[in-house]
């Protein structure tokens, strides 16, 4: 096992407080089957990201009843998140925020009463930094230094290491998964294979990360 792997497995574990096989970070994105209600997404004003406390209004004794308050019926979709090809499962529910935009919510257990953790795929949820979906390699290098990531591409691939960095206090309580624009893939071909797989290590300061569009497509949240 290479050393990146050690190091994701090390973190995905310290992250959940048990083994790894309960978590990936390949989680199933929102399904985009419900049409959106306008009137209630904008009753959501919440969209502050503290790792380890809250996704918005979303904490960790937030049940299932609050978020039909919050979100609305239509809005949510109960399903088993599959984990590694399907070897591990975990109680979600997904809240289907539009195209490609939304949040899923972990549950300990399958009586969704008590919060694990939140998936975010939507822009509008941003720490306090100003960190989201969206933030690109240079803006994140901005917002909290210089930093080391994984190599892209893989199970554990493009998660930034947070130690030394200006947010090392969200170990434990935050991933950032971040992903190559696929059409600048496409275009550097070579240059993005050669920044992908086990046993890489980027700087945040490899000018391949901005020449390929490089941005967080995910963060995962967890709460003490």
């Amino acid at each position: 096992m290479s050393l990146n792997s050690k190091i994701a497995i090390a973190t995905l574990s310290l992250l959940l407080g048990s083994s790894i096989s309960e978590f990936s970070a390949n989680a199933t994105r929102p399904q985009q089957k419900q049409r959106v209600v306008t009137a209630q997404v904008n009753k959501v004003k919440n969209h502050t990201v503290i790792p380890g406390k809250q996704v918005g209004t979303i904490t960790r004794k937030t049940k299932r009843a609050d978020l039909v308050k919050l979100f609305g019926a239509s809005k949510l979709k109960d399903e088993t998140t599959r984990f590694f090809g399907g070897e591990a499962e975990f109680p979600g529910t997904v809240i289907n925020l539009g195209k490609d935009r939304g949040l899923t919510v972990l549950w300990k257990d399958k009586t969704r009463t008590q919060v694990r953790g939140v998936m975010v795929y939507d822009p509008q949820w941003k720490t306090p930094e100003g960190i989201g979906v969206g933030t690109t390699v240079s803006q994140l290098q901005q917002k909290i230094g210089k930093f080391k990531m994984s190599g892209l591409g893989w199970d554990y691939g493009g998660i930034p290491q947070l130690d030394g960095t200006k947010i090392a206090n969200y170990k434990g309580q935050l991933v950032l998964r971040m992903s190559v624009d696929e059409k600048l893939a496409q275009k550097y071909e070579k240059e993005s294979l050669a920044i992908s797989g086990d046993g890489v290590t980027l700087s945040s300061s490899n000018p391949s990360l901005n020449r390929l569009g490089v941005n967080v497509r995910q963060m995962i949240v967890f709460f003490d």
